[in-house]
């Protein structure tokens, strides 16, 4: 923050210069101005010098040749002043002018747009905090890929956390980019310790202990574990309308068949929930309960969400870099899912090496969930995976390939090459 702060302090020190300059011209012209007076005063010596010449000269206490002499001397010297007053007259009248004003505005008003444009860059928190976590990585290292190198960045977010243990910002961007790895085990740890070093009466202890149960959650194979339940307890002792917490209290309630209990839950999780949140996730998850436990639907509604239905399809023509089909084994498990925004998938399918090349078809009967369906996103980050270790998290020289940001709704068809390594 403090390299935004030193921009803004330069541009603003750059404004006040602009604004003073004019003034700074007129108390300059105005010295000019009292020199100009002068002029008539000079004019008045030179008079009284002549009658005093000419004076001398009736009086025969002067030739004539002298008297013309001096006589012409005088006048030279009136003449140089003259003249220098011209000068100084001259460069009065170039005094600023409303031209100069319409210009100087125009710096000014730039200047002070450059400014906010600078602070609505660097002073966007995710944004800055996401600056400052990749700062210290050469470009070479994270410019040639479209993914975020997360490895990359999560050193760096070690490093820098080494010399500040108390940036917690930094702690939940590290706590995010496990999560985004896959490495649920890792986020639910940081999560957890954030929790600690912040204590209840802090905030965002809340969503700290929310998003350890969310991990937790994933960790289980999205099972409700006694950890993962006892962390939803407290978030919501501390902050009652904590949307995380409220999410996993109502897939609970789903999965047991509660589907009031379950509505309730995620309608109360509205209060605080992000658009994405809400539009992704929580008003599918509540239609569909609602669909569940009987409650009827009118016509349009239904209409509307077979319309939705039946575009959400993204078709995938899926192989494997012959560099590194010849290093697994053909029976080796490949992951393929997407994702938007959300650990938790919203169509995910399992192949093996043997099968690729292949077509394949991600849409909503590949939901890992009945409440998360890609339906109800309109764009999803789709990566395949040959999974060494056999799980769907991801780990060290795993194969993968991956294709940000793909439409759900345009009938999308995509071809993706496995040939990148975890690292």
């Amino acid at each position: 923050m403090m390299t935004l702060w030193i921009v803004i302090a330069v541009m603003l020190l750059m404004t006040i210069i602009i604004l003073l300059w004019p003034l700074a011209i007129y108390k300059h012209d105005q010295k000019g101005v009292q020199i100009v007076s002068q002029k008539q005063e000079n004019i008045n010596i030179f008079q009284e010098r002549l009658a005093e010449l000419e004076n001398e000269r009736d009086q025969d206490n002067l030739d004539a040749s002298t008297f013309q002499q001096l006589k012409t001397e005088l006048e030279k010297t009136l003449l140089g002043d003259v003249q220098l007053k011209e000068a100084l007259k001259r460069n009065t009248n170039s005094r600023v002018t409303i031209q100069h004003w319409f210009i100087m505005g125009i710096i000014t008003a730039v200047l002070v747009l450059a400014s906010l444009a600078t602070y609505n860059h660097l002073g966007a928190s995710e944004q800055y905090a996401q600056y400052l976590a990749l700062a210290d990585v050469p470009e070479a290292e994270h410019s040639t890929s479209t993914a975020p190198d997360f490895a990359t960045a999560v050193q760096a977010l070690k490093a820098k956390l080494a010399e500040n243990p108390e940036d917690m910002e930094k702690w939940f961007l590290l706590a995010n980019s496990y999560a985004a790895m896959g490495d649920f085990k890792q986020a639910a740890d940081v999560y957890n310790q954030i929790a600690g070093l912040l204590g209840e009466e802090k905030t965002g202890y809340a969503a700290a202990k929310a998003a350890y149960a969310q991990m937790m959650y994933q960790v289980a194979g999205e099972n409700m574990l006694p950890v993962a339940q006892q962390a939803i307890n407290e978030a919501l002792r501390v902050d009652p309308e904590e949307p995380t917490a409220l999410i996993l209290l109502g897939l609970k309630a789903y999965q047991e068949q509660s589907y009031a209990e379950a509505i309730a839950a995620w309608e109360k999780a509205k209060a605080k929930a992000g658009k994405a949140q809400i539009t992704n996730f929580i008003d599918p998850a509540i239609q569909e309960a609602r669909r569940q436990s009987g409650e009827p639907v009118t016509e349009q509604v239904v209409q509307e969400s077979a319309e939705v239905t039946s575009t959400a399809s993204i078709k995938i023509y899926l192989d494997i870099s012959p560099a590194l089909r010849a290093k697994v084994s053909g029976e080796a498990r490949i992951f393929v899912f997407a994702k938007a925004g959300m650990p938790m998938p919203l169509a995910a399918e399992r192949l093996q090496v043997q099968d690729l090349p292949m077509t394949l078809v991600l849409d909503d009967s590949k939901a890992a969930m009945p409440t998360a369906k890609m339906s109800s996103a309109k764009y999803v980050d789709i990566t395949a995976r040959v999974a060494l270790s056999g799980s769907p998290k991801a780990t060290k020289g795993d194969f993968y390939a991956t294709a940000k940001q793909v439409p759900v709704h345009e009938g999308k068809e995509l071809t993706l090459v496995i040939d990148q390594i975890v690292e």
